[in-house]
């Protein structure tokens, strides 16, 4: 395993691999006023899951009486609330549809509804994204523009399959006779569950051709 390296198709090459390609996926921004202009710069409090998830040691063990406030109601927004309720927060979740959580399997469910509770997460329901600014939100809920200040602010919208690396790799390895297997976000972001299933199945087929 190699961290903290960028590949490219000279450096895969090097290792003369049977290759399978997992590069994930980045987090959607929609052209939404000031979004791109603030979301992870240095110093700047606004974040997407990639930063957040990368940067943990940014966010203090204590947040008691911080505000957090997290636009998408979706298993990433909810993961990110659940990570800073259980450091003292109250989050806030700010979701355009009319219900958080509502692609989640019904076990995740429930302990996400006993997780918000417990917590006292608020959430605003049918309020959409309007601006984004370097420590406040405005939505809009019922026609009306709402200014919501944070410490620290999330934009988790969903997540875009990211597969250039995919495209260069199977573009070189074609006259070359080499197998390159797209899997995980990488071909399609998804739910775990899901990518587990991907995950057997492509076992099953690296057994087949005897590369394990």
């Amino acid at each position: 395993m190699l961290k903290g390296v960028e590949a490219n198709v000279d450096f895969v090459d090097n290792f003369k691999p049977d290759i399978v390609v997992a590069t994930g996926s980045k987090s959607i921004l929609p052209p939404i006023s000031g979004l791109k202009e603030n979301i992870d710069l240095d110093n700047h409090k606004v974040s997407s899951i990639d930063k957040f998830m990368n940067h943990l040691d940014l966010y203090p063990d204590d947040t008691t009486n911080k505000e957090i406030v997290i636009v998408g109601g979706g298993a990433v927004g909810l993961d990110v609330a659940e990570y800073f309720a259980n450091r003292g927060a109250s989050p806030i979740i700010i979701e355009m549809m009319n219900q958080i959580g509502r692609d989640l399997d019904p076990v995740t469910k429930s302990q996400t509804k006993e997780m918000m509770e417990k917590h006292h997460v608020k959430q605003m329901t049918q309020t959409k994204l309007k601006e984004v600014h370097e420590n406040y939100f405005i939505v809009e809920k019922e026609n009306q523009e709402i200014k919501v200040p944070f410490d620290y602010g999330f934009v988790c919208l969903g997540m875009k399959a990211y597969n250039p690396l995919y495209l260069q790799l199977k573009d070189y390895y074609q006259d070359k006779n080499g197998d390159v297997l797209e899997i995980g976000d990488c071909k399609r972001a998804r739910r775990i569950i899901e990518g587990t299933q991907e995950g057997r199945n492509s076992i099953h087929l690296l057994k087949q051709k005897e590369l394990l």
